[in-house]
């Protein structure tokens, strides 16, 4: 029986990391933030979806969905690279919506002490509403893992083991630390941005390193429905 419920569990996680799951549990923010822009009528936006958006740009790539492009696109090659099956058991499905939610909220308890209100780095607005607030965390929950965990911790990685011939450990355990100080430091940057304080940047960092393991053990999909719900928990409690 117990041999059972290990194999079970571990054909779970096995099958969970499939892109095609992280692209299902991810759409419902994804719809979220882009139709509630839409609907809102509002210039203010994620910030990691402004970067996106500005790099994009300079590529001579203009569209107000270019961050929702790219998205799809990484998915689309994601799932194309590895061969993995189309089909979605929605049993596994809610049970990776309860990850998220079980991980958004240990992290939300394990700062719970920490008296540092947070907010979130946006463009074009000052003080948004609830809803507001409710459509930019869904924003941030995708577009910050995407940036920081999907891009730049991968890139790290590789430069650390190719350009600097760093082995995969040590590459791994510094590249994450870095991402994380960069991930704490972006929410300072620009009008929109936070005053700087030690006390947020740490605990920003450590919600980045936080992240980082989520994303490596849980993949892009867990870590982006645990980050969006995290700050809803934060942000609208």
């Amino acid at each position: 029986m117990a041999n059972g419920m290990k194999s079970s569990f571990r054909k779970y996680l096995k099958e969970t990391r499939r892109p095609i799951y992280s692209a299902a549990l991810v759409l419902p923010f994804f719809l979220i933030y882009h139709i509630g822009s839409l609907f809102l009528q509002s210039t203010y936006i994620n910030g990691a979806d402004a970067l996106i958006t500005r790099l994009l740009s300079a590529l001579s790539v203009h569209s107000m969905f270019a961050s929702a492009l790219l998205l799809l696109a990484c998915f689309l090659i994601w799932q194309v690279r590895t061969r993995a099956s189309w089909d979605i058991n929605s049993r596994k499905l809610l049970g990776l919506l309860a990850e998220s939610l079980f991980f958004a909220m240990l992290l939300f308890f394990i700062f719970a002490y920490l008296p540092v209100p947070l907010s979130h780095a946006t463009v074009g607005i000052k003080n948004p509403g609830a809803l507001e607030k409710l459509v930019l965390y869904c924003g941030a929950g995708i577009y910050e893992e995407l940036v920081f965990r999907g891009f730049l911790l991968g890139l790290l990685v590789l430069a650390s083991t190719r350009l600097l011939g760093m082995k995969k450990a040590p590459a791994a355990i510094c590249s994450t630390l870095l991402a994380a100080l960069l991930f704490s430091l972006f929410h300072y940057i620009g009008p929109a941005g936070d005053r700087f304080s030690w006390a947020s940047f740490l605990q920003r960092t450590w919600g980045g390193l936080y992240f980082s393991v989520l994303f490596v053990t849980r993949g892009f999909g867990v870590t982006a429905a645990a980050h969006a719900f995290y700050d809803m928990l934060v942000g609208l409690t």
